[in-house]
């Protein structure tokens, strides 16, 4: 079997891991501190993922600099996005929720495009990488479609439009893994791994400014600490695994 349809299912894998987020959140009722604990578990997975699989070779064997620029880089980008959004949000929403949760799935859907191709990126390095990134991102991103489908329940938004979002969703990944590995597969390793730079100042700025404040929005649940540290400690206990 060719590499690109290893990584196509690899792909595949974590579109549909994440999109079971959505049919979770349209059976059941959800409270805020579900949705709450949702994001702190999941925020805990991609601090990992940053930590244990994305940084550690690009400090190692990318160009420092360039690796350390990125980094910031993709930082700055996640703060320029979520305020250009919010200001059209709010130019447009009148309701005091409508900024809000609008910006949020536009964050989210965004995010779920580079997770994929993080994905992607990690496959060009090895197909190993490349699973445990697609398995560690979906425990991550399934969370998240959940709170972007619960949240649009709870706002009211017709179930046919839920189901548009979370097929957004799943497409997201997918073409984002997909669009990582067929364009920088044959890219020199020192580009690739300042992209994963890139990526993970993204990821870990979108935790700390946009899963925890959300999460802690109505207030910081007692069990917020546990939930974070057992994700983290669950794809520390992965990559142990299958790396």
């Amino acid at each position: 079997m060719s590499d690109f349809l290893l990584v196509l299912g690899i792909a595949l894998f974590a579109s549909l891991l994440t999109y079971l987020g959505a049919p979770v959140a349209e059976r059941f009722e959800v409270s805020h501190n579900v949705v709450s604990a949702a994001l702190q578990f999941a925020a805990g997975i991609i601090t990992a993922l940053v930590a244990f699989s994305l940084m550690p070779p690009a400090v190692r064997t990318g160009p420092y600099i360039g690796v350390v620029v990125a980094f910031f880089i993709g930082g700055v980008l996640f703060v320029s996005l979520e305020y250009v959004s919010a200001r059209l949000m709010s130019s447009r929403a009148g309701a005091e929720s409508g900024p809000t949760s609008l910006g949020l799935y536009i964050g989210i859907l965004v995010d779920l495009v580079i997770d994929g191709v993080v994905i992607g990126i990690g496959s060009t390095l090895t197909l190993r990488t490349g699973l445990l990134l697609a398995l560690g991102l979906a425990l991550s991103t399934a969370p998240l479609v959940f709170v972007t489908t619960a949240t649009a329940k709870r706002q009211g938004v017709a179930k046919e439009q839920r189901q548009l979002l979370a097929g957004f969703c799943f497409v997201a990944v997918l073409a984002g893994a997909m669009l990582g590995y067929l364009v920088l597969r044959n890219q020199p390793l020192q580009l690739r791994l300042i992209l994963a730079a890139l990526a993970s100042g993204f990821l870990i700025t979108t935790v700390i400014q946009g899963m925890i404040p959300e999460a802690n929005r109505e207030g910081e649940p007692g069990s917020a600490g546990v939930l974070y540290i057992g994700g983290l400690s669950m794809y520390a206990l992965m990559s142990l695994v299958l790396g």
